[in-house]
Parts: structure tokens; C-alpha cells; sequence
């Protein structure tokens, strides 16, 4: 895994250079006076199709053969990663399915129509319940599936590739903070940081109703299922990949657990403080360190990972400040 996930990383690096959008890292000076450390925002939220997740799918899609280019692909999503698919797989003409849950946030299903995919909606909103359909849907078709994160091309590129360009921009940064779905950016994203600088911090954010990698860590073994919750972060909710487990179970060094109405106050800050809009499965990084769930001791980055939000999600959302 050590040379694959370098190579791995180095050649997607490379391939998306001039196909996807160098986003800032923004220093915030209301949160390096709360946690008393110089404080970064990387705005992957400013990224083409509105997330980090076209750079793994880019990345993947740009790898296959002349004949699995013609035969197509498939995926499962909630949201993001599918919107990423749906563009790298019109760029370079390779036709896509995309299952995604019932409860994927509309702003997201419209995007995906509009790039021109075929869009499947299962009858489940949980994203595992839906990833178990979507296989059988896909083996139906003969088209083969392509991770949303437990897969290394998905993890180099997404994380991989995002750490390599947030290191080329903080450089001193010392502690890094990532929301985390089934970890397919935090696991690429931890390889590169700890690969290049061992005594970093790497934190990792979930949901306190969905906390896949903590029950994983406790038990020893990947937690890759996990009951359906009530929740405005569909990029959060799931089980963890086996192969990021494999790279996380040694390169996380706190796990910090956030609470939905959290989201919703972090979410209202951000744009009261620095005027960006995000989703609610990237405010979880910025809650974490706005209510006291994670003190960095050291130069921090906190990624902000993407803006697909529906204005119905965004009513429901906007509230008090924290």
C-alpha cells in the first residue's frame, strides 16, 4: 500500500493540474483568537462542482481502459461524489449511472440531471442501505462500480492530492481538521500528512449519531455498516471503508464528535464571519472547533469540503450564532 498510495497520489497530482480549480486557504483571524493558534480555512468548498470529491473521480474515471471507457460506469452517492462522476464522466464521454438515497438534498439531484447523467433514487435515505440496492442495480447492468471512497484512486485523489496542495500553501500548518463520511478524503489526506510530516495532528469530525471510525477503532475491525439517522448531512451519514480503515487506524490522532445543531451554528458563523455559503456535512470540521471539541496546539487547517446545499435545507438551517 506505502509506494501504490505515493505513486498513486504523485500521478493524480499531476493529471489534475489545469482541469480543476487551486482553491485558497484563507486565514481566519476570529479563529485564531477562540483557539489561540494561527487558524486556516482551505475553501475546497470553491472547488468545481461545489466539492473536493471531482478530484478522485477525475482522477479514477481518467484511468480506465478504451473499452471500460465505452461500457460505462456506475456509482452510489449522496450527493457530492456523484456530482463529480457526472462531470469527469462528460469530459471524457464515458456514460454513468449515479444511485443516490431518497433523502439526498435536492440541490445536489438537480446538479446531477443537468450534467446528463442517469440518475437512479433508491427507496432507502440511509447511504449504506442504498449502497447495498445500487450494487445489485449495478450487477443487473453490467456496469461495474466505482467507490465513493474505499477504493485508492478515490482516496489519492480526493485526499491525497488536497494535502499535498494544502501543505504547498501552509506549509507550517501542524494540525489538520477533516469531516469524515466513509473516509475516503481523510484516509488519502492522513497518508500524505503523516508521510511527510510524522508529528502532525491529524483530527478527524463525525457525527456523534454516526460515528463510524471511533466504533471501528474500539472494536479493531472497519465498522462498514451503520443504521440510517435523521440528518442535513447525507455526506456524513454511512459506514467506513475497509481500505481507508486500513490507513486511518494508524494515522488519526483525535476523533472529534458533533451534534446536528452544532452544524447549524457553525454553518450561520461562516457566513457571518467570512461570507461563505457550505453544506452541512463540511461544517462539521468548523463546529468542532467552535464549541471546544478539538485545541489545536499549533499552526491549523481546518478543510472546508463543499457548498451543494438546496435553499429548503438552507431555511431549515439558518439560526442563532454560536
Amino acid at each position: 500500500m506505502v509506494n501504490k498510495m505515493k505513486e498513486l497520489i504523485e500521478q493524480a497530482t499531476e493529471f489534475l493540474k489545469g482541469k480543476i480549480r487551486n482553491t485558497p486557504t484563507e486565514f481566519s483571524p476570529e479563529l485564531t483568537k477562540l483557539l489561540g493558534q494561527p487558524t486556516y480555512l482551505k475553501l475546497e468548498c470553491l472547488q468545481t462542482t461545489g466539492s473536493f470529491k471531482i478530484r478522485g473521480a477525475f482522477f479514477a474515471l481518467s484511468t480506465l481502459s478504451s473499452v471500460e471507457r465505452k461500457r460505462g460506469v456506475a456509482t452510489c452517492s449522496a450527493g457530492n461524489h456523484g456530482l463529480g462522476m457526472a462531470f469527469a464522466a462528460k469530459e471524457l464521454q464515458i456514460p454513468c449511472t449515479v444511485f443516490v438515497p431518497k433523502s439526498v438534498d435536492q440541490a445536489k439531484y438537480d446538479k446531477l440531471l443537468k450534467l446528463g447523467v442517469t440518475v437512479k433514487k433508491s427507496e432507502f435515505n440511509g447511504y449504506d442501505d442504498t449502497l447495498d440496492w445500487a450494487a445489485k442495480e449495478a450487477a443487473k447492468l453490467q456496469l461495474p462500480m466505482i467507490s465513493a471512497f474505499d477504493d485508492e484512486k478515490i482516496m489519492a485523489g480526493n485526499g491525497g492530492t488536497l494535502a499535498v496542495e494544502v501543505l504547498s500553501q501552509v506549509p507550517e500548518a501542524t494540525h489538520f481538521v477533516l469531516p469524515m463520511g466513509g473516509g475516503g478524503l481523510s484516509a488519502g489526506f492522513s497518508w500524505h500528512i503523516k508521510s511527510t510530516k510524522p508529528g502532525a495532528q491529524m483530527i478527524i469530525c463525525q457525527l456523534a449519531e454516526c460515528a463510524p471510525l471511533k466504533l471501528s477503532l474500539e472494536q479493531g475491525k472497519p465498522v462498514t455498516y451503520m443504521p440510517a439517522i435523521d440528518t442535513l448531512a447525507g455526506g456524513l451519514e454511512g459506514g467506513l471503508g475497509e481500505k481507508c480503515f486500513d490507513i486511518l487506524k494508524t494515522r488519526v490522532d483525535e476523533i472529534a464528535l458533533i451534534q446536528e445543531g452544532e452544524l447549524k451554528s457553525a454553518l450561520c458563523w461562516l457566513i457571518e464571519h467570512h461570507q461563505y455559503l457550505i453544506e452541512p456535512s463540511a461544517a462539521v470540521a468548523l463546529a468542532s472547533c467552535l464549541f471546544g471539541h478539538v485545541r489545536p496546539k499549533g499552526p491549523t487547517v481546518i478543510v472546508l469540503t463543499g457548498r451543494n446545499v438546496s435553499y429548503a435545507t438552507l431555511r431549515q438551517l439558518m439560526c442563532a450564532k454560536p
